[in-house]
C-alpha cells in the first residue's frame, strides 16, 4: 500500500520511544498522522496507523484481518484508517495477520493447530501476562503499550448466527455496562437500518463473553479497555456491504465518543498537494471472481500514482463518487450489478461520468456501459450484436490499433487474451453518444451454447468514448487475468483520467 511507503522508515521508533507516542505537550497540540511496522523484520510483519487529534480524548485501537479468511474486516480497518479524528487518538491495525489474509486461509500459515489461530494467542483469563507466537507478542506488547480506551476487532463469521447458531455472524459480541451499552445498541441499529431482510438482521450478543484467548478478551481483563467484536457474515454477501456493515458500526461508536466528523460513506480524504488518483472498485452484487482483486493489486502497486477502494451500491447512491477520480465496474453479472446500482445509483454513475469522472467496464461492466439495455447506463455509444451472451470462455487472439500499440507501449499490436462471455459489440449510433474508438478487435472467436458465429470476429474487443465531460473505456475480455497484458488496464484508465 501507497501509505506503507517511505513514512514508515524512521517513525517506528517514534512509536516505541519515551511515552505512549513519544510526543512532547507542544506537540499533542497538532494533529498528526504516523505509521509504523509490528514485527517489524519477521515475516510476520506488519503496518498499523495512529491518528492523534490533539484534543484530549479517548484512545481507541482497531484491528481487522485477524483471521485471513474474513477480508472485509481488513478492508473495512484500511478503510477507517483515513478517517480524520477531531478527538483523541485512534490507532488501526487493518491487516494484523498478513500471511493468513494471503492465503486466505482462517489461521496462521506453518503453524499446528494449536498456535494456528491468532485469536487465541494472547493472554487467557487466569493465566501468565504472556502472549503466544512472534505475531500475537508483537501484536500485545503494542497494544498494551498504547493503554487503549477501547478495542474494535473486525471479524467475520461463516453464517449468520440468528440463522445458525454454531457461527457468530452478524452479531456484536462484547460485555458492556451500563455506560457502554448505549453504544453498542445504536451500532446495531444503524447497521440494521441498512438490511432490508429479516433474517440477516444482527444481533447484540451482550450475554456471550469474548473468547478466551482473544484481543479484545485480554484487552478487556488486563487493559480494562472497553471491547467488541464485531462480526458481518461473508456466505452469499458481497464484500461491499460487509465491509459497510463494519464501517457503519464503527462510524456510530466513533461518532458517539465525538472523535470524528465525518459520514459513514466518505471514503477519500485528500491533502491540498495531493497528486494521487482515486479509483473506485465496484464490489456489490453481480461482481464475481478474481478480477477485481488483481485491478486493485496491479493499481496499488503503482505506488503514488493510483489508490484505490472497494464501493457498493449504497455508498455510490449517497454520493460517495463524487470524491473520486475513477470507477471501475469488474466482470460478473451486468444487469445484476445494475440492479445493486438501482435507478438512482445509475444516475449517480451517469452523473459522476457526464462531469469529467472516467469510467472503466470489464466484461459484465462493459455490458453496464452498453446503450442498448434497459437496465444499462447508456454510455458507450456500442451495443451488443446478439442476445446468446453466453459464448464461452476461451483464450481468443487480440489485434490493438497502432495508436494503443504505441500508447499503451506494447510489444506487439498481437496478443491473446482471456475471454469469459464477454459482450461482442458493434456502433449503437446514438445521437446522445459520441461515437466510440476501437482499441483492439477480436480475431477469432467462441461460439458456444447455441450463440450466433462469426460476428465476434474483427469486433470491437477494446473501445472507448466520451460522455459528456468524462472518459468512457469497455472491456469485453480479461486483460487484467492475463500474462503480458496486466499494463493494459492501467494505461486505459491513465487515458480515462486524461479527459481535458
Amino acid at each position: 500500500m501507497k501509505a506503507v511507503g517511505s513514512l514508515i522508515f524512521g517513525l517506528v521508533l517514534t512509536f516505541f520511544g519515551e511515552g505512549a507516542f513519544g510526543q512532547s505537550p507542544q506537540q499533542k497540540a497538532v494533529p498528526f498522522h504516523k505509521t509504523g511496522i509490528l514485527a517489524e523484520g519477521t515475516e510476520w510483519e506488519t503496518p498499523f496507523f495512529a491518528s492523534d487529534s490533539g484534543v484530549e480524548g479517548p484512545t481507541v485501537i482497531i484491528t481487522g484481518g485477524m483471521h485471513g479468511n474474513e477480508p472485509a474486516g481488513a478492508e473495512a480497518a484500511d478503510q477507517i484508517r483515513h478517517w480524520p479524528v477531531v478527538k483523541g487518538k485512534i490507532i488501526v491495525i487493518p491487516k494484523v495477520n498478513q500471511l493468513a489474509l494471503a492465503a486466505e486461509q482462517r489461521r496462521i500459515p506453518k503453524f499446528g493447530n494449536e498456535l494456528s489461530d491468532l485469536n487465541r494467542n494472547f493472554p487467557k483469563t487466569g493465566t501468565p501476562d504472556e502472549a503466544r507466537t512472534e505475531l500475537g507478542k508483537a501484536v500485545w506488547a503494542f497494544v498494551k503499550k498504547q493503554k487503549p480506551d477501547w478495542v474494535l476487532d473486525l471479524h467475520e463469521g461463516f453464517a449468520i448466527n440468528r440463522q445458525n447458531s454454531k457461527s457468530v455472524g452478524s452479531s456484536i459480541l462484547c460485555h458492556p455496562n451500563a455506560q457502554t451499552k448505549p453504544h453498542f445498541e445504536q451500532a446495531l441499529a444503524v447497521v440494521n437500518a441498512s438490511i432490508d431482510d429479516p433474517q440477516k438482521l444482527f444481533q447484540l450478543k451482550s450475554e456471550t463473553m469474548t473468547v478466551n484467548g482473544s484481543l479484545v478478551r485480554a484487552s478487556m481483563e488486563r487493559l480494562g479497555a472497553v471491547g467488541a467484536i464485531l462480526e458481518t457474515t461473508y456466505a452469499d454477501q458481497p464484500i461491499a456491504v460487509r465491509i459497510r456493515q463494519h464501517r457503519l458500526m464503527v462510524h456510530r461508536i466513533l461518532r458517539n465518543l465525538g472523535m470524528i466528523e465525518n459520514g459513514p460513506d466518505q471514503l477519500v480524504f485528500r491533502s491540498s498537494n495531493e497528486t494521487t488518483r482515486y479509483v473506485a472498485v465496484f464490489q456489490d452484487v453481480g461482481v464475481g471472481g478474481t478480477g477485481p482483486e488483481k485491478i486493485r493489486q496491479k493499481l496499488e502497486a503503482m505506488e503514488g500514482t493510483f489508490e484505490t477502494r472497494i464501493i457498493g451500491g449504497a455508498e455510490i447512491r449517497n454520493g460517495s463518487l463524487d470524491d473520486f477520480d475513477a470507477v471501475i465496474f469488474p466482470g460478473g453479472s451486468g444487469s445484476k450489478q445494475a440492479a445493486a446500482l438501482k435507478e438512482s445509483g445509475r444516475e449517480e454513475v451517469r452523473d459522476f461520468v457526464s462531469d469529467g469522472g472516467a469510467y472503466v467496464g470489464v466484461c459484465a461492466g462493459c455490458y453496464l456501459a452498453c446503450e442498448n439495455f434497459s437496465w444499462g447506463l447508456k454510455i458507450l455509444d456500442a451495443k451488443t450484436l446478439s442476445s446468446k451472451w453466453a459464448r464461452g470462455r476461451a483464450t481468443l487472439d487480440l489485434e490493438f490499433s497502432n495508436e494503443a500499440t504505441a500508447e499503451l507501449k506494447l510489444d506487439s499490436k498481437k496478443a491473446k487474451v482471456l475471454y469469459v462471455n464477454g459482450p461482442v459489440m458493434g456502433p449503437a449510433n446514438s445521437e446522445l453518444i459520441p461515437d466510440f474508438e476501437t482499441v483492439a478487435t477480436f480475431k477469432t472467436e467462441t461460439a458456444k451454447n447455441g450463440s450466433p458465429k462469426g460476428i465476434q470476429i474483427d469486433s470491437p474487443a477494446i473501445l472507448r468514448g466520451t460522455y459528456g465531460k468524462g472518459r468512457v473505456v469497455g472491456i469485453s475480455p480479461h486483460p487484467e487475468q492475463t500474462d503480458g497484458l496486466r499494463d493494459v488496464l492501467p494505461g486505459l484508465l491513465e487515458w480515462g483520467l486524461s479527459a481535458p
